[in-house]
């Protein structure tokens, strides 16, 4: 098991407070004031062993990978379709794209747009992801790569975008060397999860994140096997969509005695 205490402040600039509070969205500033006074959650970390023989799924959409170029965040991160995106995912997109952190890869489609991005993390950036997750990951190994920061153009979506960008931007981790490719999504998060499940991904250990008085603690666990039964009811071969609405119900109180 690995804690990582760390004094986390409600955001990290306070422009972007003032952002939300001239946009109107104070439900937003409260539910992150109230999660880190006091709230718990867990995320799944899963990995692909990429010694194994896997065929990427396709989207419907022919796709085509390369490294991000300037410009093609924001291409990305717009929306002009008008479906509902949280501010916090956005400004979080941002971040990683202020950060310069290597190597952010892209999905384009034949026409070279740009409509999905995801974050390629080798060893030697440890010390970058420290500072700047805070410790929410665990220091990557040598042979190693974490995927982080995927995000599907809302203008894109509903085309299975994210399992065969997903699939195919793991396969790149040969170029750093790196046989194990990890991520992380929350527990209730079932299309990410399944998702990932399609692009080859299964998981190997639970996050428990905890806040307590503006403070986070994060540590890895071995996964129960109760919730191993709870991934495979949500995400495997006979999950269905009616399974995906029961999500909303679930909560702490219903999901403490699968973990603890």
């Amino acid at each position: 098991m690995h804690l990582s205490p760390r004094p986390n402040h409600l955001f990290p600039r306070l422009n972007k407070v003032s952002e939300l509070a001239r946009n109107g969205r104070f439900d937003i500033l409260r539910d992150e004031w109230s999660k880190r006074f006091h709230s718990e959650s867990f995320s799944f970390g899963l990995r692909r062993d990429m010694n194994k023989d896997f065929k990427a799924p396709e989207a419907k959409i022919k796709l085509h990978i390369r490294p991000l170029k300037a410009g093609d965040g924001e291409q990305i991160l717009k929306n002009s379709s008008g479906n509902p995106v949280d501010p916090r995912i956005i400004a979080s997109q941002y971040s990683l794209l202020e950060q310069d952190m290597p190597t952010c890869f892209v999905a384009a489609t034949t026409d070279h747009t740009p409509c999905y991005m995801q974050w390629l993390i080798g060893p030697a950036q440890n010390d970058k992801l420290e500072q700047h997750f805070k410790g929410l990951f665990p220091r990557l190994k040598k042979g190693e790569a974490l995927l982080e920061g995927a995000y599907c153009s809302p203008d894109y979506r509903g085309q299975r975008i994210m399992p065969a960008a997903m699939a195919q931007i793991a396969e790149k981790a040969e170029s750093i060397n790196a046989r194990w490719v990890k991520t992380f999504v929350d527990i209730t998060n079932i299309p990410s999860l399944k998702g990932c499940r399609r692009s080859g991904f299964e998981p190997y250990v639970l996050r428990r994140d905890r806040w307590f008085l503006f403070r986070r603690t994060t540590s890895f666990h071995s996964i129960p096997e109760k919730l191993i039964e709870y991934y495979e009811t949500y995400t495997g071969d006979k999950a269905s969509r009616k399974t995906e609405s029961d999500i909303p119900n679930l909560n702490k109180k219903e999901l403490q005695p699968i973990i603890s």
